[in-house]
């Protein structure tokens, strides 16, 4: 959970935004590919490329391409971002994710962003070791996302 100087309607508007999402991928997270599968201001579908920062036994698992979509829907009423990892080919199956992203007001120009993810590695012996490597990733992908998210938000 994070503190934003920002509305709930600014965070939203900011996290949906095209040129945001682009820029937070591959500036922001160094990821090396990024690609709009589809999107409209509710449903939004990303293939993504990450770098990876994990142990031997995994990359070497994962493969030097490990790539994904991200599948996500915005109900703005409730404001939550519900979203899941579909990976496509032969990796498919190996780690899957999903999570929320719930954004409340927080005060006067403030709003709390509180996320939500769940990570199950299904290849027996190393679940463990791939679990724990996907929560370290996401550990730092978040700061870095925050700081980025700050940066962005400060100049526009």
């Amino acid at each position: 959970t994070w503190e934003l100087d920002c509305s709930v309607e600014k965070f939203w508007d900011v996290f949906c935004d095209a040129e945001y999402s682009r820029s937070l991928y591959l500036d922001g997270l160094g990821f090396k590919d990024y690609r709009v599968v589809s999107a409209d201001p509710a449903d939004r579908k990303l293939a993504l490329v990450p770098k990876l920062n994990v142990p031997g036994p995994v990359a070497k698992l994962l493969g030097d391409a490990f790539a994904y979509e991200q599948h996500g829907q915005l109900d703005r009423g409730a404001s939550v971002w519900t979203w899941r990892m579909v990976q496509p080919g032969g990796k498919k199956g190996i780690v899957s994710s999903d999570g929320t992203i719930r954004v409340l007001a927080a005060g006067e120009g403030r709003c709390r962003r509180t996320d939500e993810v769940h990570v199950t590695a299904h290849v027996f012996g190393l679940g463990g070791v791939i679990e724990s490597s996907v929560e370290k990733e996401l550990l730092a992908s978040w700061e870095a996302e925050l700081a980025f998210f700050r940066r962005w938000v400060a100049t526009k």
